[in-house]
């Protein structure tokens, strides 16, 4: 694993990052959401409920207890687990959509709860420079610029109401390890990972979301 600077372990770090994913006392449905959010269209609960087989008043109740689901004037839901219609400056090309994410960590675990290979499109959040990743469920396939990291806030700073403000905010894309190094020197407790270890950051912190699967 190489960091910058010296961090907890991915274990460690895993644990800490995995009470912030909402759904994953009911993975099956936290999964259906999402691919129905991949799919471009803001999910109501009926819709959701009438794609896994489920009541649709147990489904309202059920994403009424997990946080930071966001919903549009009508109720459904347009933003879950990292997944966005509302635009941001991280881009999944995914099943022939393009949805967005919160933060460039969300790019790295949402294609394996998609179960689909995605094309990622981000800027680096020094330079500039355009981000371009291929990723599958199980790993990073091309990244481009050769030497992509991704930054964190100081572990621990992180508030499950809202994930947003509290950790997406401080999740960037950063090209090359000069630029990874002054963005988290300036910023106390922060540390960056090189994007093969964070995709592997998030298969750890998302293992809940498998375990009635037995794959991961």
């Amino acid at each position: 694993m190489t960091t910058l600077p010296d961090t907890p372990s991915l274990e460690a770090l895993a644990e800490s990052l995995a009470g912030t994913f909402p759904g994953s006392d009911d993975a099956p449905l936290a999964r259906a959401l999402l691919r129905e959010l991949a799919g471009g269209h803001p999910v109501s609960a009926a819709a959701l409920g009438a794609s896994t087989g489920r009541d649709e008043h147990d489904v309202t109740a059920r994403l009424a207890r997990w946080p930071n689901v966001r919903r549009d004037e009508k109720g459904r839901v347009e933003a879950f687990g990292g997944l966005s219609l509302r635009p941001t400056k991280h881009r999944l090309h995914v099943g022939g959509r393009r949805p967005y994410t919160w933060c460039a960590w969300d790019t790295l675990f949402l294609p394996a709860l998609l179960d689909d290979v995605a094309e990622v499109e981000s800027n680096s959040a020094i330079t500039g420079t355009a981000v371009r990743l291929t990723v599958a469920p199980d790993r990073v396939l091309a990244t481009y610029p050769d030497n992509v990291w991704v930054s964190f806030p100081a572990p621990g700073q992180t508030s499950t109401d809202d994930i947003v403000e509290s950790f997406c905010c401080h999740v960037h894309f950063v090209a090359g390890a000069d630029a990874a190094g002054g963005w988290v020197s300036a910023r106390p407790g922060a540390f960056a990972l090189r994007v093969e270890d964070a995709f592997e950051l998030g298969r750890l912190a998302t293992r809940a979301f498998f375990t009635t699967r037995g794959d991961r």
